[in-house]
């Protein structure tokens, strides 16, 4: 369970510009960049300009040529930095240098405290956006403000939920999908009494789902305040996790194939995977790459460890404004156009993003729409419950890209049963301490 050395000199580079931005100040404060209001958006976007966006997203091309069709004064140029830790190591390695920093970037929300605790995200609560977050899912807002100003402009969300194969769950005589942990790891166990090719799940510990369990379990593993941070991976709800995924691992109730590698699609194809522990966003994946059991799947609410409704995201991504920007108001009214106008939201819809603004989520079209991959079920209705079922106050750690991932030097062993969880956990949380209080942050734990 190692991740590939590309990856890691990826993430490396992240934690060599994000230090020397934290520790030397790169970037200035937000604060300084701003002082624009809600009209200067209109005029700038009138008056026009240039921007540079760096994104990964499919519609990006096509919603940049709709926005310069609205506004054909301004000039877009898009840039694909890849995604993930190497797209991170990218930007915060041209925020370093103080040359060719894109105005607008895409930050998925787990990563977005990384770039903003230094002071590098315009806060565009200047120019009106606290009037939009009534607009938004509760959970996607929380993930892009904090201490009331707002860094980035939700663009999806990733609610959890369980797909899982119908046709298999029924040749084990199981009618329906488990409504706790308890249930799951039972189904587990009879599946793999009378049929030990088949498990319930995989599960290889890749650390954004790794985080996204602990949330669900109700864990408040870390509390930020600035650069001060608290690591507590061992309360009630980091306990509850490890306890049932120690069962999970020691029963061999799951495999441990690569999260969507070759293996896992096979797994999934053939029938020998029942279920997969994910986020709306994998619905496109299934349909595209699993097709040999097209019509079997279904989808759930994720299990709870109480029977009460309990989610998180997994995922998602929101787009922000650098601090420097030459051209706030123009950059900011981008943002407000590609996330909020009607006509771009339609456009990542079509592209398979899963919206974050609450109209979209709860329009009659999209709750009623039939999937037939998901046997004509109305799943959308299943990820909108979901959304709204995310537990609040979660928070990401300021180097939460580096942390997902060395998740397998500590808690990869858990999953190798070496280890139990909970070890594990403690593992994994004085690896975070010592790495926190180097880069600079003042990191205890709990």
């Amino acid at each position: 369970m190692k991740y590939e050395s590309l990856k890691r000199m990826a993430v490396a580079g992240v934690t060599v510009a994000m230090t020397a931005t934290l520790l030397g100040g790169c970037g200035g404060s937000a604060q300084s960049s701003g002082g624009g209001k809600e009209k200067d958006v209109e005029s700038a976007l009138q008056e026009g300009g240039n921007l540079v966006y760096w994104t990964w997203t499919a519609s990006a091309d096509t919603q940049v040529k709709a926005f310069e069709k609205k506004y054909p004064k301004v000039h877009v140029k898009v840039v694909n930095p890849g995604s993930g830790a190497a797209a991170y190591t990218k930007m915060m390695n041209a925020i370093k240098s103080g040359s060719n920093v894109p105005d607008i970037m895409q930050i998925e929300y787990q990563a977005l405290p990384q770039f903003y605790t230094p002071g590098n995200l315009l806060d565009l609560s200047a120019y009106g956006f606290a009037d939009l977050k009534s607009q938004y899912a509760a959970s996607a807002w929380g993930s892009v403000s904090a201490d009331g100003k707002i860094y980035a402009l939700p663009q999806d969300t990733g609610p959890m939920v369980l797909f899982y194969n119908k046709k298999v769950y029924d040749s084990f005589g199981i009618n329906e999908p488990p409504k706790t942990w308890d249930e799951f790891v039972k189904d587990g166990e009879i599946m793999q009494q009378k049929d030990p090719s088949v498990h319930i799940t995989s599960d290889s510990g890749q650390g954004n789902l790794v985080a996204s369990m602990l949330w669900q379990a109700g864990s408040h593993a870390f509390k930020v305040d600035g650069t001060n941070v608290t690591i507590n991976l061992s309360d009630p709800g980091a306990k509850r996790w490890a306890s049932t995924w120690d069962k999970l691992i020691s029963e061999h109730l799951i495999t441990t194939f690569a999260n969507q590698g070759t293996e896992w699609y096979q797994a999934a194809n053939k029938g020998k995977m029942a279920s997969i522990i994910s986020a709306s966003w994998l619905r496109n994946s299934l349909q595209t790459s699993v097709t040999e059991s097209a019509g079997d799947w279904r989808v759930a609410p994720l299990p709870t460890y109480d029977g009460k409704p309990a989610s998180a995201n997994y995922g998602g991504s929101s787009q922000a404004v650098y601090a420097k920007t030459k051209n706030p108001a123009l950059a900011a009214g981008f943002v407000k156009w590609l996330n909020n106008s009607r006509e771009s939201i339609e456009l990542a819809k079509a592209s398979g993003g899963f919206p974050s603004t609450v109209k979209d989520l709860n329009a009659k079209e999209f709750l009623e729409e039939k999937a037939d991959y998901f046997g004509g079920q109305q799943i959308n209705k299943v990820f909108n419950q979901s959304s709204k079922d995310i537990h609040k106050d979660w928070q990401f750690l300021p180097y939460q890209v580096y942390a997902n991932s060395i998740v397998n030097d500590s808690i990869g062993k858990a999953y190798e049963g070496s280890i139990s969880f909970e070890e594990g956990l403690k593992n994994f949380q004085k690896d975070l301490i010592k790495y926190g209080n180097e880069q600079g942050y003042t990191v205890k734990g709990v």
